[in-house]
């Protein structure tokens, strides 16, 4: 997403950079985003909040070095608002959730966040952060589902998406005909999970496999919607926190980007204020395995709408868009 906002400045009139100093520089970061090593050189300072309160005391202090009505938090978890559990998740993490608001109120007075329906807790206002890349390939113009590598893909890793997954997964098993030709991309969804994170990335050693699933590596970086696009459906799979909070996430865009078609539960029916009125055709009601079948089944109908659809959100929250949008915080 940020390298995504760091090409659509370059026609934009701005410049972005990532802070070196607020950052984990992970390797990907260092290689593919713009670093700056000197947060003065910022006229604006945009912190994203996402698992955890990242910044430390010193690097709260550096944060001052740009006045505080040009520093915006963007809040994608849900942190501000009321205190939300989904099961045994919650949108506190490690902390509580007064010391969230804290923080952000001690940070900024601008808080914005990807929440659709009006459903924005007091104090925030919204804003996507997420954008659609451009479109990969028309949903119209991918070649026969079975033409494709794969009937059904996931490119994600397993962080609270087990359970949607395998029953996606026994869905297709259970279609008519059967759905074969299976591959989820990405970490934890076999073996040993993430040691700061098990109940997150939680799965079945073997599920996969003993169930026809062939498990990759992540797929590299900038290549997430060209891999989406090698499968005639691709699933968009969603927190359960984030989703009984209606929030907006990367897969919702990149999906539409790759013209795959997309598969959702039934949970995600709040997406009709993005994809509009056709958002029904995706989902998958009380029948799953019925709704899989038919996706293979009348391809054209699905990718002639979603084409539609593909056009229209782009047209909103390409990146250039998004960025245009920000930019208007910042005045």
């Amino acid at each position: 997403m940020i390298a995504e906002y760091s090409r659509a400045a370059s026609t934009a009139g701005c410049e972005i950079g990532v802070s070196s100093q607020l950052s984990r520089l992970d390797g990907t970061v260092n290689v593919h985003l713009p670093l700056v090593d000197d947060i003065t050189w910022a006229t604006h300072l945009v912190l994203v909040f996402e698992s955890r309160q990242f910044l430390s005391t010193q690097q709260r202090e550096l944060c001052e070095a740009v006045p505080r009505q040009r520093r915006i938090i963007l809040d994608p978890d849900g942190h501000w608002g009321p205190y939300v559990t989904a099961g045994v998740d919650d949108n506190a993490g490690a902390d509580t959730i007064e010391s969230w608001h804290k923080l952000y109120a001690d940070l900024s007075d601008l808080i914005l966040q990807p929440r659709l329906n009006e459903q924005l807790p007091d104090g925030a206002d919204f804003f996507s952060y997420f954008g659609m890349p451009d479109i990969h390939r028309l949903a119209t113009d991918l070649p026969h589902p079975q033409a494709l590598p794969y009937q059904l893909q996931y490119v994600g890793a397993n962080w609270w998406r087990w359970n949607e997954m395998t029953n996606l997964i026994r869905a297709a098993a259970a279609a008519q005909p059967p759905i074969g030709r299976i591959r989820v991309c990405g970490r934890w969804w076999t073996g040993d999970p993430h040691p700061g994170h098990v109940t997150a990335t939680a799965n079945e050693p073997g599920w996969m496999q003993d169930h026809g699933v062939e498990v990759a590596p992540p797929v590299p970086f900038g290549h997430v919607v060209s891999a989406m696009s090698q499968a005639a459906i691709t699933p968009v799979l969603v927190r359960p926190l984030l989703a009984q909070m209606e929030l907006l996430t990367p897969r919702m865009f990149e999906t539409l980007a790759s013209g795959s078609i997309p598969a959702l539960w039934p949970d995600l029916g709040y997406l009709s204020a993005l994809y509009g009125n056709d958002v029904e055709l995706f989902l998958l009601d009380d029948d799953p395995a019925d709704a899989l079948a038919r996706m293979m089944r009348e391809p054209a109908r699905y990718r002639e709408r979603l084409a539609t659809i593909q056009r229209r959100v782009h047209e909103r929250f390409s990146y250039h868009a998004v960025l245009a949008e920000l930019m208007r915080f910042t005045r």
